[in-house]
C-alpha cells in the first residue's frame, strides 16, 4: 500500500466552472475507463491539462473535447489518419464518403444508402486532418470520435454523458 506524505501544487487549479465542469468530468471518465493504473502517458496528461485550461477559457467546448478524444485514441495506439484511406492508402477525396473501420480506420464507402453504417464526408475529414474540429465539422467530428471511442469503452455508457443530459 502506498502512502502520500507530502505534495506540492503543480500550478494553478485547473477546474473549469459552470457547465464546463461536466466536460471536465467527461475527460476524467475517459481517462479512468481507458487507461490502466500507473500507466504513464506524459503526452496524454499534457493534452489533458491543456484541455482543462482551455475549458476554463471562453472557447468552444466541443472543439476542445474532440481534440482531446483524438489525442487519446492516438496515445493509446488506436489512432487513425484523417487524410488517408486505411485500406487503399489513397488520400481522402473531398467528394467521397468514408466509414470508420476499427481495424483500418477510415475506409471509402461506395454505397452510402444501403449499408446502414454511419458515413462521413471526405471534405469534413480533410478539415479535421488539419486539427480543426470546430465549425463547420463539429457534428461529423463528434459522431466519428464517439464511434471510435465506443469500441474501446466496451459498450458501457459514460456516466458523465448521462449527467450532462439531465442538466
Amino acid at each position: 500500500m502506498k502512502t502520500i506524505t507530502a505534495s506540492e501544487l503543480a500550478g494553478s487549479p485547473r477546474t473549469p466552472g459552470g457547465t464546463r465542469l461536466f466536460s471536465g468530468l467527461y475527460l476524467n471518465e475517459l481517462l479512468v475507463r481507458l487507461l490502466h493504473r500507473q500507466d504513464p502517458h506524459p503526452a496524454l496528461f499534457l493534452a489533458y491539462g491543456n484541455a482543462l485550461n482551455a475549458l476554463k477559457e471562453e472557447g468552444v467546448v466541443d472543439e476542445v473535447l474532440r481534440q482531446f478524444e483524438f489525442k487519446l485514441l492516438q496515445e493509446l495506439g488506436f489512432g487513425f489518419d484523417l487524410a488517408i484511406d486505411g485500406i487503399t492508402g489513397q488520400a481522402i477525396s473531398t467528394d467521397a464518403w468514408y466509414r470508420y473501420d476499427d481495424e483500418y480506420g477510415l475506409v471509402q464507402e461506395e454505397n452510402t444508402t444501403t449499408t446502414g453504417r454511419p458515413v462521413f464526408p471526405g471534405s469534413d475529414l480533410l478539415v479535421m486532418s488539419s486539427g480543426d474540429f470546430g465549425e463547420p465539422v463539429k457534428g461529423t467530428a463528434k459522431r466519428l470520435l464517439r464511434q471510435a471511442l465506443a469500441l474501446h469503452l466496451g459498450g458501457k455508457p459514460l456516466k458523465s454523458r448521462d449527467l450532462f443530459r439531465r442538466v
